[in-house]
């Protein structure tokens, strides 16, 4: 499976995405950080809600860094999570069950999205959203991946008045307009064409 190009090199969160090949259900992402991650396969998994009796599919699996550094470092996380079984206070609740290195999207439908996942690695905890594709474009699932922000902080975003947004800036408008209508004229038609 060839991945997806990136859309901007200059812009790292832009690249940070989620794909799983419908096929093989095997895949990759990338996270804001620039770091990609394979999954050899995300297999689903049906399971009741205690509270509802509502049984569900959720799909999971590991992920993998594709940078020897990386998955070093993610080595020795999985091994002193295997001795100790904690996980990071400042990023879990006390009853979280996550596992490092291990992707369960759980359907949680949203705005944009239809499954959420969390992502626990060496460098920190990530979001997964994606969304269910049955097949579209040979993927299954596909979204995006963006750093983890604890509810608190996420709730502080959302209250935020508005009067804090920056103020729009008029000379970069501008020249980004001067550089499209270069461009457009760059590529007026020719006797050649």
């Amino acid at each position: 499976m060839t991945a997806p190009q990136p859309i901007n090199d200059a812009a790292p969160e832009a690249q940070a995405g989620f794909f799983i090949n419908a096929g093989t259900h095997s895949g990759w992402f990338t996270t804001p950080d620039g770091d990609i991650y394979d999954i050899r396969k995300l297999e689903p998994r049906e399971v009741t809600d205690p509270r509802s009796g509502e049984v569900t599919t959720i799909w999971g699996g590991y992920a993998t860094a594709r940078d020897r550094a990386n998955a070093a470092r993610d080595a020795m996380l999985q091994s002193e999570f295997k001795r100790t079984g904690t996980r990071p206070a400042a990023l879990f609740a006390p009853e979280a069950r996550d596992i490092p290195l291990y992707v369960t999207l759980r359907n949680r439908p949203g705005k944009g999205y239809t499954d959420i996942a969390s992502f626990w690695n060496a460098k920190g905890r990530y979001t997964i959203l994606a969304r269910d594709l049955a097949g579209k474009s040979g993927l299954r699932f596909g979204g995006n991946v963006l750093a983890w922000k604890p509810s608190a902080a996420a709730e502080a975003d959302a209250a935020a008045p508005a009067s804090h947004a920056s103020e729009p800036d008029a000379d970069a408008a501008r020249q980004g307009a001067a550089a499209r209508a270069r461009k457009g004229r760059d590529k007026a038609a020719t006797a050649e064409a």
